[in-house]
């Protein structure tokens, strides 16, 4: 056993455990492989170690390429945090090898940690929402399915809550899966179940991931065949006869097979995040988990914002209120905190001291409660040099009755204040990275003229550590082989106010050169990113191509009987023909019309009638 601050190395147990500031260790899960390349690495800490040697050590028994010891060695830095351009783990000597560069020391005593889940920590008004969960775990061990949305306006700290307790379910339970999914905003980006598919996708590439595998090939291969990366193409195409003639309704019964029995020894905790943008196929997946009264120890744990007060319905709101009804879920709505809890939070930020009289209140009155405003409020209040904390004890510059707090009335002013910060090139980077989504890459970005000097990724890399705004989202591999480090921004609001202040023919011109470097780098997988070339095509005003990539999600869709989200995608498709010219829009306009068609016939929508009378 060795130790390496903040991390403890378990050879005993093949385990990677993170020590934390307070409370309990955390367990960080490697594959195999990964374990032993950094364990190997560690017992060989301060020389340098050569590709050979690696292979020779990991890979005695086999014959692979090196560039499998780059993969493994990625992965690890991934776990551990480290960055290559700035490691504090494992630096990379280029063309010879790896060095393990951080102090090992001799192992402390310690105990695995083991037990029921503890109380929150650093999440201030939200006990009751903790216990909640807490109770809902322990029926999910004693084999009770669970479904909970955690529900609340942005910035109100659902996604917070949920990594809170996705670490105390990882820390307490010394066997458990846990998986997490996204939903993506736009409407090209919305692929048929894509955050189920994005959770079995890393569960199956995990330490533990060959017998869900296993599992999916003999109860649900509807599911592995949407996951073409983990099968050879004999398998593949074994696959696609199996299932030739399959129904929606045998994806959804399969994977709720499938949980069942992959839940039957050790519990998952199953975590989809931003609901909001949930497209109809996943809904659909998730009222059938709700529903099945088979025991199984999953849980299923959604966050997304308020849905039932919005004008358009939203077929995720009346699921919701069906469920919540029939007793199949649970709803933890997060309101915004109160004055007290906001003294709390200012407390728990200065222990030494009581914050300043009048604080929290002066605080409260102008975040009016909502945790992300309070924090930018406190942030923006140190900044213009009217709060400081010093040694522990808050000051402030000045009476509370005479500051003008020149907080703007929403977050997005509040935001914009926070970027004026930057400097114009940095502004502009963020700009174009929101083009990109929440999650970008500077591949996809490219490089302004006027920071050509520096390394964009040097840049962001900078603006992760000294502002809140983005950070580090890992490392990121392209279908070429290549990698490159990813960053997200800190909140989606971030990315919103930095999308909306463009102006529309910038973030049009943006959009389509984002588009065809995505197209260029996917060129032999292009099916990969399908949803998302035909968002940023019909975002740049470049209809024809809009409509193309349109057409090849829908038949995705198909592929995937998602086939009320084919014809919605093939629908909006028809809606962008107008903007064609007139040539093309006589050759396009029958071709989707009759596609459509052909498409409500099979699945006996009425509809059906009126489009094949549109054709003539």
């Amino acid at each position: 056993m060795k130790v390496f601050v903040p991390f403890r190395l378990d050879t005993l147990n093949q385990c990677l455990w993170r020590r934390r500031d307070t409370g309990p260790e955390e367990r960080i899960l490697l594959r195999p492989k990964s374990f032993l390349v950094l364990a190997y690495l560690v017992e060989n800490a301060g020389r340098l170690v050569t590709h050979d040697e690696l292979l020779e050590a990991v890979w005695s028994d086999s014959v692979v390429e090196p560039q499998a010891v780059k993969r493994h060695v990625l992965t690890v830095r991934s776990a551990l945090g480290d960055r290559p351009k700035n490691p504090i783990f494992i630096e990379t000597m280029p063309k010879r090898g790896y060095r393990f560069i951080a102090p090992v020391s001799a192992p402390v005593a310690a105990k695995c940690p083991e037990g029921a889940i503890g109380q929150a920590r650093d999440l201030v008004g939200r006990g009751s929402a903790f216990e909640v969960l807490r109770e809902m775990w322990r029926r999910v061990l004693n084999g009770e399915r669970q479904v909970v949305f955690i529900t609340g306006e942005p910035g109100i700290g659902k996604t917070a809550l949920a990594e809170e307790f996705q670490r105390q379910v990882a820390v307490a339970e010394r066997s458990v899966h846990i998986a997490h999914g996204q939903c993506i905003e736009g409407y090209g980006s919305k692929e048929p179940y894509g955050p189920m598919l994005d959770a079995l996708g890393r569960l199956c590439r995990g330490p533990q991931g060959e017998p869900l595998v296993q599992i999916l090939s003999a109860e649900a291969p509807t599911w592995l065949a949407q996951l073409p990366s983990l099968l050879t193409r004999e398998h593949r195409e074994m696959l696609h006869r199996e299932i030739l003639g399959a129904t929606r309704e045998r994806m959804l019964r399969e994977i709720g097979d499938a949980l069942e029995s992959f839940t039957a020894e050790t519990p998952l905790l199953l975590v989809f995040e931003d609901l909001h943008w949930v497209d109809d196929s996943t809904v659909d997946l998730i009222s059938a988990l709700a529903r099945r009264r088979h025991p199984a120890k999953l849980m299923f744990l959604g966050t997304c914002r308020p849905l039932y007060t919005r004008s358009s319905p939203h077929p995720l709101g009346a699921l919701m209120r069906d469920l919540v009804v029939r007793r199949f879920c649970r709803e933890i709505a997060l309101t915004s905190l109160n004055e007290s809890e906001v003294e709390e939070y200012l407390g728990a930020q200065s222990p030494t001291s009581r914050p300043p009289q009048g604080l929290s209140a002066f605080v409260h009155r102008h975040s009016e409660g909502n945790p992300l405003f309070m924090v930018a409020a406190l942030e923006h209040m140190a900044k213009r040099g009217l709060l400081s904390r010093v040694d522990g004890f808050w000051q402030l510059r000045g009476p509370l009755e005479q500051i003008e707090f020149e907080v703007p009335d929403d977050l997005r002013h509040l935001i914009e204040a926070q970027l004026e910060q930057l400097s114009a090139a940095e502004q502009r980077e963020l700009e174009k990275a929101s083009i990109v989504g929440a999650v970008f890459s500077e591949r996809l970005i490219g490089c302004s003229e006027d920071i050509r000097s520096h390394n964009s990724e040097d840049l962001y890399e900078d603006l992760s550590r000294r502002h809140h705004i983005v950070k580090w989202a890992g490392t990121h591999s392209f279908p070429d082989g290549s990698t490159t480090e990813r960053y997200e921004f800190a909140h989606v609001l971030y990315r919103q106010v930095l999308y909306d202040r463009q102006l529309p023919a910038r973030r049009a011109r943006l959009h389509r050169q984002v588009g065809e470097r995505l197209a260029a780098m996917y060129e032999r997988r292009i099916e990969d990113v399908v949803p998302e070339l035909a968002y940023h095509f019909e975002q740049a005003g470049d209809w024809p191509r809009a409509i193309e990539f349109l057409q090849q999600a829908a038949d995705l869709a198909v592929r995937r009987y998602a086939y009320r989200q084919a014809g919605a995608m093939l629908a909006r498709a028809l809606e962008l023909v107008i903007h064609l010219p007139e040539t093309g829009r006589i050759r396009t306009e029958p071709q989707l019309l009759a596609t459509l068609a052909a498409l409500r016939r099979e699945t006996f929508d009425l509809r059906a009638i009126g489009t094949y009378d549109r054709m003539r």
